[in-house]
């Protein structure tokens, strides 16, 4: 076995990894700074579980489960976002793009109404 062709192909291993890393990371990152434009500068906390007092527990209970999970599965999240345009939404998944409104005590015509507002970048979910 020759050593320096083994260095060599170890080197190249390393590079091509490295390469989809950052590759990865880049469309991880310009996916969220794009999705990120939509909200509002004033309301960009990621990663931060943020609730009203008119909330119920059982809201408040499922929107945690929802933050642990995506931060469970290293997603970048924004709660209770304000979009530019006023709206707001229960969840956003900036990672995926990815509204999630939770109803537990909403009615679904209330559901329908809010959701025409959100920018159509994003897929809704309901939870």
């Amino acid at each position: 076995m020759n050593i320096e062709l083994m260095k060599q192909s170890q080197l190249k291993c390393k590079e091509r990894a490295n390469e989809n890393h950052i590759r990865k990371l880049n469309e991880k990152a310009f996916g969220v700074n794009e999705r990120l434009q939509y909200v509002r500068i004033s309301n960009r906390k990621l990663n931060c579980l943020r609730w009203h007092n008119n909330e119920t527990r059982e809201h408040i209970i499922k929107k945690l489960d929802i933050c642990r999970w995506l931060k469970e599965i290293e997603h970048e999240f924004i709660t209770e976002a304000i979009f530019v345009n006023g709206s707001r939404a229960d969840i956003i998944d900036l990672t995926d793009g990815i509204i999630y409104e939770i109803l537990v005590s909403e009615e679904e015509k209330r559901f329908n109404e809010k959701i025409k507002n959100y920018p159509d970048i994003f897929v809704i979910v309901k939870a």
